[in-house]
């Protein structure tokens, strides 16, 4: 399948902005479930805003919705992060549009149809030259903290400096990459903590509400970044280093009332919100109950009953096991969130451990990746695809299997590309439901074609940091990556290029370092977005087709049940799950 893409450079008193169409059809794969359905397409817009009304509040009024009551989200883990610095799992990312705000933010309609909007800023950014060098904000007057104090540019300032400290890892890191002009940014500042000062390079406060960020390379893509936790404020005084993953300090319509790790998270009214000055979230519920533990299965059986989860949402979607159930009955089809999603879910593959380009074939080669995605639900949960990046991608276009083994592998062409080699994969599998039911169709599949494979279960919360460690000892496991804007770039340079690669905190989980790769990333980057879609595509071809990295397997899709109290719940075009903060309780 290839997606068809339109975009167009406009300009007007907010500097850059684009306005992408996108058509995007899934396809429907026989994986073994039988779902009735033909092919879904589903038109996409985005724009970034050019009309300032558009960054003002209130947002629209949600049809149908009341106030009052509690949203129950069941989830089988614990947040990784809450410190937005830090947050970069959607899970996570959907909590803080909660107690958060940043500079810009998506406003959505539930229909396809994205705009990003400024936030904490009144517009999404002043681009002064033309050049997307030099980009300007003025913040909102008269956006408060929790406390009632007010939200300053010095507080956003703060924000990002301490981004750039060593120990705040595991968030997006293009902002601190763009303002030092270097992917090892923590090598020219280290940030408050360790410099003692919050001078960041490039970033300059302009009193109270004023912010100018200074590149020395072009970089278009500013507003969408700063909508991501990076540019959360945060007031110098109010910093708790790594305690601040207990307690973010709010300037969202909600507030942390509870956090019990691994256990719960209550959130409450934030009565210093004021929503005059936010286009995008409501404040219609009492607040949140975040219960961790129940697996996919039992989440999605409470969410049918009703009952005392007329309220809840199944966080971790539809198991493979409930998925004819779910799907037989009409009466759950206005409670269900099934769409195609951004995410890729690829086999990353240690290249510091596993350095043979063969080896990494022959794993590929070996691999059923039909047998993985029929765990989770088959085209209920995907399609299959030998893409780095999704088809929601501007400039995408189809990869062929370069194995040319299949989708449900072929041991005997994996063995001969392994020329008579034995091969130990130490295996890093979830501990959750997902890494039960997918880690013995790997083992299988993988020890067929002769490799042997080692797995070990690990803590969700643990799994993904340890992954993101660079002398982690396992040679594979199962990560997956969703755009934060549709442009390779927030992809292809994230994903694989090894100059970012540092002691923890890494996203290139498969430690993959090219330098013609770096190179052509370098190049495709200074280009504008619209410009730079077949360069991405032509940069994705090469890392697939001449170092096979990872082992791509499948585009998810989102498919969850709600209780039928659950009104205004809808699933994010820009982060790629459900969002809340149009959510109410149905009366």
């Amino acid at each position: 399948m290839r997606s068809t893409r339109a975009l167009r450079r406009l300009t007007a008193a907010t500097g850059a902005a684009l306005l992408l169409t996108a058509t995007l059809a899934a396809c429907s794969k026989n994986t073994g479930e039988s779902t009735d359905k033909g092919n879904e397409v589903v038109e996409r817009t985005g724009a970034i805003s050019t009309d300032p009304k558009e960054s003002q509040g209130p947002a629209p009024e949600v049809p149908g919705a009341t106030r009052g009551g509690t949203l129950k989200i069941i989830q089988q883990t614990d947040y990784e992060h809450m410190d937005p610095q830090r947050t970069y799992v959607v899970g996570a990312m959907a909590a803080q549009h909660l107690l958060v705000r940043t500079l810009t933010q998506f406003r959505e309609d539930g229909k396809g149809k994205l705009t990003l909007v400024g936030d904490l800023a009144e517009n999404p950014g002043k681009d002064v030259n033309n050049d997307c060098k030099t980009w300007e904000y003025t913040l909102k007057k008269g956006v408060k903290y929790e406390d009632g104090t007010e939200v300053k540019a010095a507080d956003v300032a703060y924000g990002i400096a301490r981004s750039f400290e060593e120990t705040i890892d595991g968030g997006p890191t293009y902002v601190q990459e763009w303002l030092a002009d270097n992917p090892t940014y923590n090598a020219v500042y280290k940030g408050p903590y360790t410099s003692g000062n919050t001078n960041v390079p490039g970033l300059t406060v302009d009193g109270d509400y004023g912010l100018k960020f200074e590149f020395k390379n072009p970089h278009c893509d500013l507003p969408f970044a700063l909508s991501l936790g990076t540019s959360a404020p945060l007031p110098a005084a109010k910093d708790t280093k790594l305690e601040y993953d207990r307690h973010v300090f709010s300037s969202g319509p909600y507030k942390i009332k509870e956090y019990v790790k691994d256990s719960k998270l209550v959130m409450e009214r934030n009565p210093n919100w004021d929503p005059n000055t936010d286009p995008i979230r409501h404040n219609y519920l009492d607040g949140f109950e975040v219960e961790m533990g129940p697996d996919d299965a039992a989440q999605t059986e409470r969410a049918i009953a009703g009952g005392a989860d007329a309220n809840a949402i199944a966080w971790d979607g539809v198991p493979q096991s409930l998925v004819s159930k779910v799907q037989g009955d009409p009466s759950l089809k206005e409670r269900t969130i099934d769409t195609p999603s951004l995410f890729v879910w690829y086999l990353a593959i240690n290249n510091q451990k596993v350095t043979d380009m063969n080896v990494r074939r022959a794993i590929g080669c070996a691999l059923d990746k039909q047998g993985i995605l029929l765990t989770q639900g088959g085209d209920a949960a995907g399609r299959l695809t030998n893409n780095l990046q999704a088809d929601t991608t501007i400039g995408y276009q189809e990869i062929a299997d370069p194995t040319g083994c299949g989708p449900t592998g072929n041991p005997e062409k994996a063995k001969e590309m392994l020329g008579g080699k034995k091969i130990k994969l130490a295996f890093m599998s979830r501990d959750t439901a997902f890494g039960q039911q997918t880690a013995p169709v790997l083992k299988d599949s993988l020890e067929k074609a002769g490799f042997e494979v080692v797995v070990s279960y690990v803590a969700q919360p643990n799994h993904n940091p340890t992954a993101r460690t660079k002398d982690n000892p396992y040679d594979i496991y199962i990560s997956n990556w969703g755009a934060d804007w549709p442009s390779g770039a927030s992809t292809i340079p994230v994903l694989y290029d090894g100059r970012k690669i540092g002691p923890q905190g890494n996203s290139n989980v498969s430690y993959f370092n090219s330098d013609d790769v770096n190179a052509a990333i370098d190049a495709a980057s200074a280009l504008p977005a619209g410009e730079a879609g077949d360069d991405w595509s032509a940069i994705e071809k090469t890392i697939i087709d001449k170092y096979y990295p990872v082992v791509p397997i499948y585009q998810s899709k989102t498919f969850v049940v709600m209780g039928d109290k659950v009104g205004g719940v809808f699933h994010s075009d820009s982060i790629g799950t459900m969002v809340y903060y149009n959510a109410f309780i149905k009366q």
